[in-house]
């Protein structure tokens, strides 16, 4: 019951967060337009968030999300249309307090993507972006436990659909929040993290692909544009 009103709590939470956000950037953007973005077509984009874990229970209660970062190179070919490559870092460290075997450690992934998109600026300085992923990365379990049983590894295929709200900080620089939804191509089990039960968890129960709600911010340089002083 405790857990329970908890994630609701928690749900509740960063509802409100999103929302204040979304008020934030929208009222930004409407201020008095000093500068915009010159030459847009090539740029570098970092993305920071805050991975959530979903859908698998086991994979959403023994693993909190600490950092997803993913740079990447980013070229719009045509009017409203981009694609991107880029990198994916993300890495999830054990609750401690809900593993049914004691143990510490974490999951790091490592990969690559490719993405397609829309983007459109709204105004001079506030600009829309919408997105899909897709790449591989790898995922390491390094646990007390996998020391000792050998380290877990898993190569899997990844979508991920991403949406960007853009602020013109001056010619050639901007700066973005990030609500993405990654899917990732494996069902996780316990013994990726070393243990021996299944915790009362059925194979039906774990048979969804990890996933994981991202909740971040981003910085953009443009190339080709002259900074103004």
């Amino acid at each position: 019951m405790e857990v329970s009103s908890f994630r609701k709590m928690k749900s509740s939470n960063v509802f409100f967060s999103i929302r204040k956000l979304v008020i934030v950037v929208t009222g930004l953007s409407c201020y008095p337009v000093y500068s915009q973005i010159g030459d847009d077509r090539l740029n570098f984009t970092m993305e920071a968030a805050l991975p959530s874990g979903r859908a698998n229970p086991a994979y959403r209660n023994y693993l909190n999300g600490l950092i997803n970062a993913q740079p990447k190179l980013q070229y719009r070919f045509a009017k409203t249309l981009f694609v991107a490559a880029g990198a994916r870092y993300s890495y999830y460290t054990v609750s401690e307090f809900k593993v049914p075997q004691k143990t510490t450690g974490g999951a790091n992934t490592f990969g690559g993507f490719v993405e397609i998109g829309w983007t459109k600026w709204q105004t001079p300085r506030f600009g829309l972006e919408f997105s899909l992923k897709t790449g591989f990365a790898q995922h390491v379990f390094i646990t007390g436990l996998t020391r000792e049983t050998g380290i877990q590894r898993v190569t899997a295929p990844f979508v991920q659909p991403t949406i960007s709200l853009v602020l013109a900080a001056d010619e050639a620089v901007a700066y973005r929040w990030i609500v993405g939804y990654n899917i990732d191509g494996y069902d996780f089990k316990p013994y990726h993290l070393g243990m021996n039960t299944m915790d009362g968890y059925s194979e039906s129960d774990l048979s969804k692909p990890s996933q994981s709600l991202l909740v971040g911010f981003a910085f953009t340089y443009y190339f080709g544009n002259e900074r103004s002083e």
